[in-house]
């Protein structure tokens, strides 16, 4: 886009030489050698095909041609510092970062972690809030939401986080009458209220015909989870909410039965061509927490 752009390098080296009409001050000025300085104007010189100084006693001179380039230069250079300046105090001030998260990966997963994210931006103020709802961002409320889907989402900007493997797991004390797949029929199935057709996903996927009539229900994972390590029955929850009880033996999966289920976690951001830097902080740290997850 720009075939006529020298090295930015070699323009500092020129105009604070030519400014100060000194290779010596330039380095210094510049907290180079000497000799970076004339390597850096002889680069300049060999890419625009003419001479930029005469060397004087003592100083150096400017040719015709650099007295007519400088003050293009420094016009130019002072466009980018001013430019970045701005990006830099903006970035410092206090900004309110809102977003909204499905329960399941907030309560037990993400929470946890926002202390990490917190210390690297102190200067957000982030306003996490919970819903499962369709999210309308022309109402401004949020910036970022992330939501479980098993279609791609549309008339947004969307990542896909991860596929959502499921686990099928139970209390320590049911585990002895879960021995095989068939057991399922066994015991009571806690279903998650809002996507009741999982349990016959997993069967149809291992290959099994559901005959336990026998349910409970409830309208979280979080709630879910609690449910299957009270002993109430088996729970088909996805990995990453129950890591933590997976490893200290309050949850166990009594066989395996994995299974990919057909939801897909997204985060989502208003429709547009450009984004936030406080939103583009937040996808990087997300993605860089979620990539163990992400295949």
């Amino acid at each position: 886009m720009f075939p006529d752009l020298p090295p930015l390098n070699a323009l500092r080296a020129f105009e604070a030489a030519a400014r100060l009409q000194s290779m010596t001050l330039a380095s210094k000025e510049l907290h180079v050698t000497h000799g970076a300085i004339s390597k850096q104007i002889k680069i300049l010189e060999d890419y625009l095909g003419f001479a930029l100084f005469v060397r004087l006693h003592k100083r150096v001179g400017l040719t015709d041609e650099a007295k007519r380039y400088l003050p293009h230069v420094q016009a130019a250079l002072q466009t980018l510092s001013s430019a970045t300046g701005d990006l830099r105090r903006q970035s410092a001030v206090p900004q309110s970062l809102a977003i909204n998260v499905l329960p399941s990966l907030t309560i037990n997963w993400l929470i946890p972690r926002m202390e990490q994210f917190k210390s690297r931006h102190p200067h957000l103020y982030v306003d996490l809030s919970i819903g499962d709802f369709a999210v309308d961002f022309s109402q401004g409320r949020y910036d970022i939401a992330i939501r479980s889907s098993t279609v791609i989402p549309k008339g947004v900007n969307y990542i896909k986080l991860m596929d959502e493997d499921l686990c099928l797991v139970c209390a320590p004390s049911l585990a002895p009458k879960l021995q095989c797949i068939e057991d399922i029929n066994s015991v009571t199935l806690l279903k998650h209220t809002t996507r009741p057709e999982l349990w016959e996903y997993w069967a149809e996927k291992v290959g099994l015909k559901l005959t336990q009539e026998q349910t409970f229900g409830v309208e979280h994972f979080y709630m879910l989870s609690q449910a299957a390590a009270s002993g109430m029955g088996a729970a088909l929850i996805p990995r990453f909410f129950i890591e933590d009880q997976l490893a200290n033996g309050s949850l166990v999966i009594p066989f395996d039965a994995n299974f990919i289920s057909p939801y897909a976690y997204y985060l989502l951001t208003p429709k547009s061509p450009s984004m936030p830097l406080k939103v583009q902080a937040f996808i990087d740290w997300l993605l860089e927490i979620f990539a163990p997850y992400r295949h």
